[in-house]
């Protein structure tokens, strides 16, 4: 198998294959592949936001404490072996293929049908990490976690980031049905870090569950931080009186630095690992800062209401007019979203097109003309990137939000305008 032809066998499934009741066709095709997330020593990390800088926190504190580190995330801007690291490289494309061909032996052994993207992916990264030894294991959910695929693995920590309303089609309408699935990555007797702040709905469900399974609850001490400095490009903190540096600046990436830094101290990291760690660990398109044209540009993958709060709470330290490239997909609560990163920008441009499902320019343009925003649509998002980076010149912002599918066709464009490629994270070939 190319490495051509297993993209387009993974492609050729759905992104959420069918729906499951249990876990067992994915117990199946793992036991045909031999059972190598049982070798491995892993971190499972579940929630609706900050799971991404989570796995890269605690990723980047191993591998500076001198050990191998995998890490299964999604979804990816650049392309879809960015969703399987070992050490920060991308898979190679021939192990890619190579392990993809396996995996679909194995599928076909399984005598299951509706197997979807996000199992296949995952079985490859199990096997990968396996198979090149690494150390530990971090492991993101892909929706949910109780029937989620990366729930057969045996977790040595277990981190639940903040709890909130997305993909309610599937997890449910209340936050305490949510925090259901999310809780379900809980193990019997393993320690499990809870970032603080919850709302009492979501913390009932999760007490319960550690208490049912007699594991230790880890929840950050907030009265134990101290911000010392926090501008849009970087935060410094100090926790239980060490110092700390985050590049990825806001008061919800304080909270996912503290969830890192607990599930660190189960695995036994040793401080300065933990601040090199933290102080080097950069999200494309997490208030990414970029420069087009001499222009500051900010990419931003805020999708959901909590995500886009913490967007505002933190563009507020800024005083610079923000002139916005807005796109959402019809899936989410795009509404709510709106309401609260609106009034933050000086005025918007509305796009479509990047992805399918996404809520059409028109619509999201008339519900900003309703907040009293000013606005227009445009039918190119590169036309529309460049209209916002003119108008923020040298003294303003331009920003791109609303989807992580839009941050990524958005990187593609800017990496054209400024004539920079994207960060070359692949393994060796």
């Amino acid at each position: 198998m190319t490495y051509e032809q297993a993209f387009e066998y993974v492609g050729s499934f759905t992104k959420s294959g069918t729906p499951v009741k249990d876990l067992i066709r994915f117990v199946i095709l793992m036991r045909l592949l031999g059972n190598p997330q049982n070798e491995l020593k892993i971190v499972h990390v579940a929630g609706t936001n900050g799971k991404g800088s989570v796995c890269e926190y605690i990723s980047n504190a191993v591998k500076a404490d001198n050990k191998s580190v995998g890490k299964f995330t999604s979804p990816y801007i650049d392309c879809i072996e960015e969703r399987i690291q070992v050490n920060g490289k991308y898979i190679s494309r021939p192990a890619f293929a190579l392990l993809c061909e396996q995996v679909k032996k194995a599928i076909e052994q399984t005598g299951f049908d509706g197997f979807s993207q996000f199992e296949i992916l995952c079985a490859i990264a199990l096997l990968y990490f396996y198979k090149e030894q690494v150390n530990v294991a971090v492991i993101e959910t892909g929706i949910g976690g109780l029937l989620d695929c990366t729930n057969i693995v045996n977790p040595v920590v277990s981190v639940i980031t903040t709890v909130d309303y997305d993909h309610t089609d599937i997890l449910g309408e209340t936050l305490t049905d949510i925090a259901r699935h999310k809780a379900g990555i809980i193990k019997p007797s393993i320690p499990c870090v809870v970032a603080p702040g919850q709302e009492n709905e979501v913390m009932r469900v999760i007490d319960d569950k550690c208490r049912e399974y007699n594991c230790e609850e880890i929840i950050p001490d907030m009265s134990r931080v101290q911000t010392l400095h926090m501008d849009i490009t970087d935060v410094f903190f100090s926790y239980k009186g060490m110092n700390y540096h985050l590049i990825m600046s806001g008061e919800h990436q304080i909270k996912n630095a503290l969830c890192a830094i607990e599930a660190c101290r189960i695995l036994n990291i040793e401080y300065s690992s933990v601040f090199t760690g933290l102080e080097r660990s950069a999200l494309r398109a997490r208030m990414e800062e970029v420069s087009v044209n001499g222009a500051t540009c900010i990419i931003d993958g805020s999708h959901n209401p909590s995500a886009m709060r913490a967007a505002e709470k933190l563009l507020s330290c800024d005083k610079r007019k923000i002139h916005a490239v807005v796109g959402m997909m019809a899936n989410k609560d795009w509404q709510t979203a709106l309401k609260i990163i609106l009034p933050r920008f000086e005025d918007a441009i509305f796009v479509d097109g990047f992805m399918p499902g996404c809520v059409p320019a028109s619509q999201l343009t008339r519900f900003a003309i309703e907040q009293g925003v000013r606005c227009t649509s445009c039918a190119d998002l590169d036309s529309a990137i460049s209209q916002a980076t003119l108008k923020a010149g040298t003294k303003d912002i331009a920003m791109i939000t609303g989807s992580l599918y839009l941050a990524s066709a958005a990187e593609k464009i800017i990496s054209k305008q400024i004539r920079l490629k994207p960060p070359d994270n692949r393994a060796a070939l």
